[in-house]
């Protein structure tokens, strides 16, 4: 009796060995996809957006089933010792139900460079908080080219703003290409994304075309679900269906380069 029972157990524990090879490269593949692919930092919304900059927009024929608006809101110019702050003047008209994403711009002058003291950290801060609570916003994206100098009072003021905006507000940022392949450090960054800019990218142009050529993903997370194209320069790599497009437009929009785009975006930019 014993005989005919003792190989069950053996052969329980071969079955086991076996599923467990299977399984465990599963497993990881499945893993290695869900956090390598899948674009997990993007604001939630519309897929397509159109940036308005600082002049007179009429966008009332856009569709707010799919398409949303990020608005320049302010201007802020970090001068050597204060704060420039430049509210919108131009008149913007869009759709009832259209979502607005409030856009501050920061500029700062190499050839003098700011203080980047507390008092310029307060008055950027106050003018952020001020887009962000602007009437139908829903959510807020600096446009800031932050020199190396600057990495440190940029990652404070978003810090600060995510501290006082709360956890639950959405914070997106414009971003050089390069800071998503090889120069990450945005990586901790508390903010929703990122949106990797591929356009007028200057001397790094043909890193970042070569890089995405050959694999169409960023190395850094926060700029796989989204990304900023213009209609000047057309980006060649198709467009996952899942990603968030921004589009620049270096003139005023029209209703026929709205179409424009939706077509590049339909077939793939």
């Amino acid at each position: 009796m014993m005989r005919s029972t003792m190989p069950v157990p053996a052969n329980r524990r071969r079955r086991f060995r076996l599923l467990g090879l299977f399984l465990i490269p599963c497993l990881l593949w499945a893993a290695w996809f869900h956090y390598g692919y899948r674009p997990i930092h993007r604001l939630q919304g519309p897929r397509l957006i159109y940036w308005a900059g600082e002049r007179l927009e009429d966008l009332r024929f856009l569709n707010p089933q799919t398409e949303a608006v990020a608005f320049l809101a302010s201007s802020v110019a970090l001068l050597w010792d204060s704060v420039g702050v430049q509210p919108r003047e131009q008149p913007l008209y869009l759709p009832p139900g259209l979502q607005r994403i409030a856009v501050v711009r920061i500029d700062s002058h190499a050839d003098k460079p700011a203080t980047l003291d507390a008092a310029q950290l307060a008055d950027t801060l106050r003018a952020l908080v001020a887009a962000a609570h602007e009437p139908g916003t829903s959510a807020i994206q600096i446009d800031f080219d932050a020199r190396t100098r600057e990495r440190a009072f940029y990652s404070k003021l978003l810090t600060e703003l995510r501290r006082q905006l709360g956890p639950a507000f959405p914070i997106s940022i414009t971003a050089h290409a390069s800071w998503c392949i090889d120069d990450r450090w945005i990586h901790d960054l508390p903010i929703n994304e990122a949106v990797p800019l591929l356009f007028s990218m200057g001397s790094e142009e043909p890193l970042v075309r070569h890089y995405l050529n050959a694999s169409d993903i960023f190395p850094e997370p926060l700029c796989r679900g989204s990304l900023g194209v213009s209609t000047g320069e057309w980006w060649s790599v198709p467009v996952h269906r899942h990603t968030r497009v921004y589009v620049f437009n270096p003139v005023t929009w029209t209703h026929e380069a709205v179409e424009n785009v939706r077509s590049h975006i339909h077939r793939g930019v």
